[in-house]
């Protein structure tokens, strides 16, 4: 194969690719025949003339997302079309480009706990470590603000889970806590269930249960999954008691199946989360808990969406009794997702093996020094304005306006609610039919839902049949209740589709 060694010959083959459109079956572009970009050029047309700071309009910057980016999960144009441009951000509220408020119902990916204004205190610990000492080699350096943050969480979290490691994403601290249990246990399989979301990376997306995992199959090896205490389509039992024996007993027949010295751990959502805030029957937690200390199997908590308060709780294993996870894996509230930062806690026993034994990975964002201070501050702002107690105070508040929803809107089939954390179920007939079954096609009655939301100022996520109530932590009673006023004119306008 001959290689082209000048910008001449580069550019006349850039150009032929051009102009013939398949080669192979391929299909190949080139915006240009010229190689090297004019970085001159380049810097005034972008800074120079007050270009960065003319003010674009929401059809720019639509059509530059088509141009220029990738959406995740959705087909770029499509996303981009209906996507809303937030401009800027105030408590439980954003705003578009003109002006439009909108109330976050959904603390946009169940992560901005604390709202959309900064604190002060988030502002200033950024700020001071950005001009300390802005980056970290995580192998060789160590920062102080790495120091602080461990010993905080070391206090926060019960039992012996002292020990932390630090990393960009919810994602990577599950790829990271499937690492360290076939290290420290010396076995490769890994259980988790099937109504469960752990990331979108190849290993955290094996993990997953749900459909979101297809297109990322075959995947990492090693992973087995199994059905939760709450499938769709049948019941384990009638009441809570029986639903988490039976559930339990099913789960060691499937251990006795992979045999238990293969597995190295279980992995689950203390609180199953966009897969329908799942909490599990009374004793199911330390049900597992009792199955992984008698086989040596770690237990595993992803407490990426339930961690710091979302569940009324510190974290989601909490809402059960006595309970202690050899490994937690953490994100999106440890800073209010104000900058990206992800982690993994684990217990001494675990910690003392890694201390003689090496971890076997690493990234280049481990531990940055300025994401470790946004989560320092962002903890104390939690806990001095003891946001948990907020939490709690409005738990029944949201169960109320829930219930409320469901007395007054046929459509309305159920709900499910722990802290402020909360999903509503819809339905199209009294049979219960959903608008939109599982991992089914759209619906226009929903679709219309979706916009009328919108339209009328309330942001949330749907998914399928189903949308959900997770607003910032740090809601007042009087914006969670114009929140379900919203909802229930939109809802008053579904309910003509029903038993059509």
């Amino acid at each position: 194969m001959k290689l082209f060694n000048t910008t001449k010959q580069l550019g006349k083959c850039s150009s032929l690719i051009k102009s013939s459109n398949i080669n192979n079956g391929l299909v190949f572009y080139s915006s240009s025949s010229t190689y090297k970009p004019n970085y001159n050029e380049i810097y005034k047309k972008h800074f120079e003339n007050g270009e960065k700071d003319r003010k674009l309009s929401r059809e720019e910057i639509i059509t530059t997302m088509k141009e220029n980016t990738l959406f995740s999960w959705n087909p770029t144009e499509a996303a981009a079309n209906k996507a809303l441009v937030m401009e800027k951000g105030e408590g439980v509220f954003f705003y578009d480009t003109n002006g439009k408020k909108y109330i976050d119902f959904n603390s946009q990916a169940m992560c901005s706990n604390l709202g959309h204004t900064v604190p002060e205190e988030v502002i200033k610990a950024v700020d001071q470590q950005l001009r300390s000492a802005a980056y970290a080699y995580p192998c060789a350096i160590v920062t102080p603000i790495k120091a602080r943050l461990s010993k905080l969480l070391a206090d926060i979290f019960p039992g012996d889970i002292n020990h932390f490691y630090y990393v960009s994403g919810g994602a990577e601290a599950n790829e990271t806590a499937m690492r360290m249990v076939r290290l420290f246990t010396g076995r490769h399989k890994i259980l988790a269930r099937y109504r469960s979301y752990h990331g979108a990376t190849l290993g955290a997306m094996t993990l997953t249960g749900d459909p979101r995992r297809w297109n990322s199959e075959p995947g990492a090896s090693g992973v087995v999954h199994f059905m939760d205490p709450y499938p769709l389509s049948f019941k384990w039992g009638d009441n809570e008691e029986e639903i988490a024996q039976n559930s339990l007993k099913y789960l060691r027949e499937v251990i006795d199946y992979e045999g238990a010295k293969n597995i190295a751990a279980i992995f689950l959502e203390s609180v199953t989360g966009t897969n329908g805030i799942l909490r599990p029957p009374k004793g199911y937690l330390e049900g597992v808990r009792q199955i992984c200390d008698e086989t040596g199997i770690l237990m595993v908590c992803d407490e990426v969406m339930n961690g710091f308060g979302r569940t009324g709780e510190m974290f989601g294993f909490m809402n059960s009794k006595e309970v202690v996870p050899d490994i937690v894996t953490m994100a999106k509230g440890i800073n209010g997702a104000f900058l990206p930062l992800g982690a993994v806690g684990c217990r001494d026993r675990v910690a003392d093996h890694f201390k003689k034994n090496p971890i076997g990975i690493g990234s280049t964002y481990n531990s940055h020094p300025v994401t470790l201070a946004s989560a320092y501050a962002a903890l104390e702002y939690m806990l001095k304005n003891r946001v948990l107690d907020n939490v709690k105070t409005l738990e029944p508040v949201l169960k109320s306006l829930l219930e409320g929803l469901k007395s007054r809107h046929p459509t309305v089939k159920g709900f499910r609610s722990i802290g402020l954390f909360g999903t509503v179920e819809l339905q199209k007939n009294s049979k219960g039919e959903p608008f939109i079954p599982f991992n089914g096609p759209p619906h226009p009655a929903i679709t219309q839902l979706q916009e009328e939301v919108s339209k009328n100022g309330l942001y949330t996520l749907f998914r399928w049949s189903s949308f959900f109530t997770n607003p910032p932590l740090v809601i007042t009673e009087s914006e969670l209740r114009y929140g379900f006023d919203i909802l229930d004119k939109c809802l008053t306008n579904l309910d003509k589709h029903f038993e059509k």
